[in-house]
């Protein structure tokens, strides 16, 4: 807990620092895609090349997920809201107030998302396979579903691709500066 980490109770300064230690642990550096894009042709296998392809094309999942941080930075419902038998969830709409809102959640970044799981902003999807399999489908049908989420029609090995091009998306963690334990 807190208190093995800190050796203490929690305050606001060991709150921040915790922040800074996770949001630390989010960035990356020298992934295979961002070596592969600086011109390194041995940087992404074959079947991470194959994902993304599909990735960008006709798995459409660059439609969101792209840029530098591999996201939109907006919000998008994709149905994982509106699970039958739990509790919907109002997403931005508890923010705006708008109908149209219910259900939609900001386009996370994909920077180190096998380090990421669980995944979904509610955590109720384990595996990038299961995301895959997810969005494959078409995500869930609600009344604010995204136009953008139906149907894909991956096979087995496409999606084993585009999970091998998430998977290249994990690089190096930039060195934990030393931190004094004085507040």
């Amino acid at each position: 807990g807190f208190e093995d980490a800190f050796s203490s109770a929690p305050t606001a300064s060991n709150a921040a620092r915790a922040l800074a230690a996770y949001v630390r642990s989010l960035r990356s550096g020298n992934t295979p895609v961002d070596r592969a894009r600086f011109g390194d042709a041995s940087a992404l296998s074959l079947q991470a090349r194959q994902g993304m392809e599909l990735f960008i094309g006709r798995a459409r999942c660059a439609a969101c997920h792209l840029g530098p941080l591999l996201s939109d930075g907006e919000f998008h419902n994709t149905g994982i809201a509106s699970k039958p038998g739990a509790v919907n969830d109002d997403g931005r709409a508890a923010v705006t107030g708008r109908r149209e809102d219910i259900g939609s959640f900001r386009t996370a970044s994909l920077r180190n998302v096998a380090r990421t799981a669980p995944y979904m902003h509610d955590g109720s999807i384990g595996t990038l396979d299961q995301v895959l399999d997810f969005y494959d489908r078409g995500g869930l049908a609600n009344p604010n579903l995204g136009e953008l989420i139906r149907p894909i029609g991956l096979s087995s090995s496409e999606k084993g691709a585009v999970v091998a091009f998430l998977r290249s998306l994990t690089g190096s963690q930039p060195p934990v500066a030393q931190q004094s334990t004085r507040d």
